[in-house]
């Protein structure tokens, strides 16, 4: 299931980056690959070279990513290496979409200096007086994220009185809608566009810029709210036979906020587009000395921390700002450490067993990176030697592959439970203690055995 998942994953994430820079090609909004030109320059052949060695260049790299997919379902029976393969697909994906755009904006760049191929003015027009005065005029209350924190601290109290509160997910949605409130915060503050001569449209098109931004992060926290819901429904579900269902729904629900921010900026373009034609006096604005990569915003000039994007939806982050150089190296460094730590973790369950052994005082110790467990001889209620464990469980907090579960978990007939455990790998050990069942078993049946007579021999003591 873990690698339909990621693959559902994978391909979002394909086909959004090949559908965002493909476009870049086409001359739109006064610009050509993130470059603002006149209309004049684009039938010039030098710069039909650079649309035709993008294209082949572009083309090239999607195709060879497509096949790189190929090992990632190779590696279906290891779990482990398969996810440390999506990471590094995913970072290779994006460097192999971008690099020939880059060279595209490079190139398209020195061509416009070479042949003075400039538009408006030089400098970028920071905004208009009239549309800063009433640039948060018509954004959603901010009153209105009572709603999604009510709906994630409900399900919160809801989970804390059951058995399993699962407060990895169930956390979630307050966790997010605490980040959509704060992103939605600093995008108040997004720069003013400059679209026309006439104040009005301005006026017009940044408020609603704004206030469909704001009510898009307000519903992605209520969207996200249920989303993380419907992933504790599935967790506590009795009903194995259901979970096919729910895991469905849940792949469904992730395309609601993909869904929802094609559709905000989708709007935003078609009413600019509608205005624009009918105001007739659009001003093209000659900034591009400020974005060093078509894509990265940087300008010393401007205290905007959020700027709209050139290449594909949404605002991006000035990075002469200091709370944008923050933003930029935080999010750096956490998403390397996250696939560093994911990496070393799951190479490390991969190499690591558990262990099984008796303390001289009495004490069965189990020892397993972030799972150990220990008991005294005397809390055991019930030892057996089983050829199966009960099927119809889920993961708590622990580990679970085709190959091995370990860790934290609730099983259907048994509830509360501990897996150290090769998969169809009998005879099991099976321990009850008060309050928690706990199986175990090495790789080899011979060991298990040993290891069960051993602890058959200290109860008997």
């Amino acid at each position: 299931m873990l690698t339909i998942l990621l693959l559902f994953s994978a391909m979002i994430c394909y086909i959004a980056l090949l559908a965002t820079y493909k476009q870049q090609a086409k001359y739109q909004n006064g610009m050509l690959f993130a470059v603002t030109l006149p209309g004049g320059a684009l039938e010039h052949a030098d710069l039909q070279h650079v649309r035709a060695r993008f294209d082949k260049s572009f083309s090239k790299a999607g195709l060879w990513m497509g096949i790189g997919l190929i090992p990632f379902v190779i590696l279906y029976a290891w779990i482990p290496y398969q996810v440390i393969y999506f990471l590094v697909w995913l970072c290779a994906l994006v460097l192999a979409v971008v690099a020939p755009f880059r060279r595209a904006f490079r190139d398209t760049l020195a061509l416009k200096r070479e042949h003075e191929w400039f538009v408006g003015n030089k400098r970028v027009i920071l905004s208009d007086l009239r549309v800063a005065q009433l640039k948060n005029k018509r954004s959603a209350s901010l009153w209105l994220y009572l709603i999604p924190f009510a709906m994630a601290i409900g399900m919160l109290l809801w989970a804390v009185r059951s058995e399993d509160p699962f407060f990895g997910v169930t956390t979630g949605g307050l966790v997010l809608t605490a980040l959509f409130l704060f992103i939605s915060l600093y995008m108040r503050r997004i720069k003013s566009k400059v679209y026309s001569m006439n104040s009005e449209v301005n006026i017009i098109l940044n408020q609603a810029r704004r206030r469909t931004i704001s009510y898009l992060w307000l519903w992605m926290a209520i969207a996200e709210n249920i989303h993380f819901l419907l992933i504790y429904i599935l967790l506590v579900n009795g009903n194995a036979g259901m979970d096919g269902l729910w895991i469905a729904v849940i792949l469904l629900f992730t395309a609601i906020p993909a869904g929802s921010i094609y559709y905000a900026y989708h709007k935003i373009h078609a009413l600019e587009q509608e205005v624009l034609a009918q105001d007739g006096k659009v001003i093209y604005t000659d900034d591009d000395e400020y974005w060093a990569n078509g894509f990265t915003y940087h300008n010393p000039h401007d205290k905007s921390i959020f700027v709209p994007k050139r290449v594909g939806m949404g605002a991006t982050i000035n990075t002469a700002t200091r709370v944008g150089k923050c933003i930029i190296w935080g999010t750096a460094g956490i998403i390397a450490a996250l696939i560093i730590g994911v990496s070393f973790m799951l190479v490390r369950s991969e190499i690591t067993s558990p262990t099984l052994s008796i303390t001289s005082d009495q004490r069965v110790d189990i020892r397993y990176p972030m799972y150990s467990y220990e008991f005294g001889i005397d809390d055991i209620k019930e030892l057996t030697l089983a050829d199966t464990v009960p099927s119809g469980g889920v993961k708590t907090n622990g580990e679970a592959t085709g190959k091995y579960s370990r860790g934290k978990f609730r099983l259907k007939e048994l509830g509360k439970s501990r897996l150290y455990i090769f998969k169809n790998n009998p005879p099991y050990i099976r321990i009850k203690l008060d309050d928690v069942y706990i199986f175990y078993n090495e790789k080899e049946p011979l060991l298990t055995r040993q290891i069960f007579e051993q602890l058959q021999k200290q109860m008997g003591k």
